[in-house]
């Protein structure tokens, strides 16, 4: 009976001993079957981190990609140039000369500003702005002096009371003529525009507005009279030459050279 429990027992410490060096050996098999990158002895990468820096990266890379494409001068080349505004006076084909060179190029590397420059030497355009449309299309506005009167015989005063060096023989006896010895085209268009308002209903046009060094007004109007108004009150003076046009010179139009304003209570006339 001994001798049998000794049996059982041997049997059952090998049995336990089998076991236990199979489990060792299972694990010893799972710790040498780990990871290719432990066996390589390379790091933990992190994917969350890598696609999070490619879709950073790629826009750029694109947007590098089709800006380079778009600086090649053969790319986008200027195909049509449109001029666009309301001109009366301005031949577009005066332009042709001046937009041809730099519209040899690339759509997006012309040089905009030095185009606009040299198309605004032309004395007959007030501004210009350029406007690229895509793909191959410049679009050229232009904004065309409006001359309201003649300045001397230097030029004409555009809208904004700024002398410009262009004529209009054809418009002579259509425009008024203002002039002073001074740099003053603004104040003087603002002081004709306001004779303009205080005679408007006065029959006769005015054709000729001056100032002289001591900054006296005189007046010419289209049946040839005189007018001097004189260095002050002239809107008071000018409203009592109308009462009195109306009532006693009307009639005597032709005989009259000049009407002088320059009086407290009335005005002298000299006769031819």
């Amino acid at each position: 009976m001994k001798k049998k429990k000794a049996q059982v027992t041997r049997r059952g410490l090998t049995k336990k001993k089998a076991q236990v060096t199979r489990r060792g050996s299972a694990k010893k098999k799972i710790v040498k079957g780990g990871s290719l990158a432990k066996k390589l002895n390379l790091p933990n990468i992190n994917w969350k981190v890598i696609s999070l820096l490619s879709l950073l990266v790629f826009p750029f890379l694109m947007v590098t990609m089709v800006r380079h494409w778009i600086e090649k001068p053969e790319n986008l080349m200027i195909k049509s140039v449109e001029i666009k505004g309301n001109l009366k006076y301005l031949d577009r084909l005066e332009l042709q000369p001046i937009i041809e060179p730099f519209v040899k190029t690339n759509l997006y590397l012309l040089d905009k500003e030095n185009l606009e420059n040299e198309i605004e030497f032309n004395h007959w355009v007030y501004s210009a702005s350029l406007t690229s449309m895509w793909p191959d299309k410049l679009v050229i506005k232009i904004h065309e002096q409006q001359p309201i009167a003649f300045w001397g015989n230097e030029g004409m005063i555009n809208e904004f009371g700024e002398v410009i060096d262009v004529d209009l023989p054809q418009q002579r006896n259509k425009l008024p003529m203002l002039y002073s010895p001074f740099d003053k085209g603004r104040e003087m268009v603002e002081s004709y525009v306001k004779i303009r308002q205080w005679m408007k209903n006065f029959p006769v046009d005015i054709v000729k507005f001056t100032e002289d060094k001591r900054g006296s007004w005189l007046l010419t109007l289209a049946n040839g009279i005189k007018v001097k108004v004189g260095r002050q009150e002239h809107e008071r003076r000018l409203r009592r030459f109308i009462v009195g046009y109306s009532n006693r010179l009307v009639g005597q139009v032709k005989k009259i050279d000049t009407v002088d304003l320059r009086y407290t209570n009335g005005f002298a006339v000299k006769w031819i």
